[in-house]
């Protein structure tokens, strides 16, 4: 049911009726509108209930029907009507929804703008797949979320709302210029606070993430380090001498080779047997370290 809908079916409707809480109107429902069908079993199913915001409301004819079958007559002209409790969307309560999604209880959230439609009593949750932000934005960029109540067990009613939100984080800063190439030491960063959108991810945050790594591009003094700003360093540098375990079966044969090219974990680079003069290719299993795997049908000649 769309929003429009729903609003136009509150103002549509006057006076007050029976507060229903299942998926069902059931007899004891009836009763409580009706004292007059008090003899009816209070667990039959009369009919499904409206969606939040709707009403269904029982005639005359369809009430003397019931009370037909079950030996009583329904008073004249008689109705009923059945809607659920709804309640106007509160601001902490988004507050309080968003800080537990982002699990920052001391996060500040700003409520710009909200659904303005009435909701049924249930729990209010600020799910992060309703954010529609890039994780790049800053504490002072308005983002639109989508949330949901739940109520009656699985069923789920749609809210949104524009917000800011800003806790406060940490950030990794560059205290001189720091040149690509080299692995970054501990004096060329620190760590400071600062206020910032928590789901912000492009940042360095600790200093673990900056320290032994190697710059892409010039890091300017006094400027956050950014994530996408660094690499691993090479475990294993062109010229370097490397130890390489050749594995064949259970047999394990382990020589020193020269790399002909550097590489990081993972990678694999061409060494040099420089007694034969032969060259293979090795994956890099640390930090001049490879590993070769020989199949069955090949021999150790292959790499010496």
């Amino acid at each position: 049911m769309t929003p429009w809908f729903l609003l136009l079916n509150m103002l549509a409707h006057s006076g007050s009726c029976e507060m229903i809480n299942g998926d069902q109107i059931i007899g004891s429902d009836l009763t409580r509108a009706l004292p007059a069908f008090s003899s009816m079993p209070k667990d039959v199913v009369l009919g499904y209930s409206p969606t939040p915001g709707g009403r269904r409301t029982f005639s005359f004819p369809e009430l003397a029907g019931i009370a037909r079958k079950y030996g009583f007559s329904a008073p004249e002209n008689s109705t009923a009507c059945f809607e659920w409790r709804l309640l106007p969307l509160d601001e902490n309560a988004i507050r309080a929804a968003i800080r537990e999604s982002l699990q920052a209880p001391e996060a500040r959230v700003e409520v710009l703008a909200m659904s303005r439609l009435q909701i049924p009593l249930g729990k209010l949750i600020f799910p992060m797949s309703g954010i529609s932000a890039s994780t790049g934005v800053d504490s002072t960029t308005p983002v639109t979320w989508r949330g949901e109540v739940l109520y009656h067990s699985s069923h789920k009613f749609s809210v949104g709302a524009r917000v800011k939100v800003a806790a406060t984080m940490t950030r990794v800063v560059a205290t001189e210029m720091i040149l690509p190439g080299r692995a970054v030491t501990a004096p060329q960063v620190r760590l400071e606070t600062y206020d910032d959108f928590p789901l912000r991810n492009d940042i360095a945050r600790s200093l673990d993430e900056v320290i032994g790594r190697v710059p892409r591009r010039a890091l300017r003094a006094e400027l956050p380090v950014f994530r996408t700003d660094l690499m691993e360093p090479f475990q294993v540098q062109r010229g370097e001498t490397v130890l390489v375990t050749a594995v064949s079966g259970r047999t394990q044969l382990s020589m020193e080779a020269t790399a002909q090219n550097s590489g990081r974990q993972g990678d694999m680079i061409s060494l040099k047997n420089e007694r034969s003069g032969r060259t293979f290719m090795a994956r890099i299993e640390g930090k001049d370290r490879a590993i070769v795997v020989i199949g069955p049908l090949a021999t150790s000649t292959s790499i010496q």
